[in-house]
């Protein structure tokens, strides 16, 4: 089985990454309109395998091997430093069993190919983890005296703070902050992090933020009144 350096294939990965505009676990064929989308993991395989003479690879024909830019090997130094904490965290059982599975592979000085998934995924843990942390501190700073609204309605101006998308339900789970207090409610209607919206919305019931446990209000029958 072929191997190449994983510091090589890190750099790939940062490269598919910004080329995907984030992770693709599929490729997605089109017709002669609309170009393939290559999965992050094909975009790396099968640019190893344009590299390598050796490989017997099957080659597309209409692939094109991707180039590392100056912004990929930037971004994988970030990355260096967030999995810096993988060391005493592994030691203290508190990572999950695809994070050490990740890292088991990052720490590797070569990497055979059926372990390039764990690599193609890396940059896109790498940035949630990261978002997440950032995200954690920024309630802790903020938000950590929040307040349940209390009546039927509440009409706010609401910051969105963070996204959860649930495909399942085709709608969008949003946690945003008012007034140092934070509530939490679906739409279907797409709104972007860290804008602030005027919001009219029944109040639910009051309920726990996952990540912190501060108090939230969830709100449903909710109406954006601008954006």
């Amino acid at each position: 089985m072929h191997t190449h350096p994983t510091q090589k294939i890190v750099k790939l990965a940062y490269a598919a990454y910004r080329i995907n505009n984030g992770y693709e676990k599929n490729t997605r064929r089109h017709s002669e309109d609309k170009p393939t989308v290559w999965s992050n993991k094909e975009l790396i395989r099968y640019t190893l395998a344009a590299e390598n003479a050796k490989d017997d690879t099957y080659l597309p024909q209409d692939f094109d091997p991707i180039k590392v830019l100056d912004i990929d090997e930037e971004e994988m130094k970030e990355a260096e430093k967030h999995l810096r904490r993988y060391t005493l965290q592994i030691l203290g059982d508190d990572l999950n069993d695809f994070q050490k599975d990740v890292f088991a592979a990052y720490s590797q000085d070569e990497l055979p190919i059926n372990k390039l998934g764990l690599i193609a995924y890396l940059p896109a843990m790498v940035k949630r983890e990261i978002e997440d942390i950032s995200y954690k501190k920024f309630l802790k700073q903020n938000y950590n005296e929040s307040k349940a609204y209390t009546g039927n309605r509440v009409q706010a101006e609401v910051e969105i703070l963070k996204i959860v998308p649930m495909p399942m339900y085709d709608t969008t789970l949003y946690i945003a902050g008012s007034e140092g207090n934070l509530v939490s409610f679906t739409t279907k209607k797409p709104l972007k992090k860290d804008q602030t919206y005027n919001i009219s919305a029944r109040v639910k019931g009051e309920g726990k933020e996952r990540d912190t446990g501060f108090t939230l209000t969830r709100l449903n029958y909710v109406k954006v009144l601008n954006g």
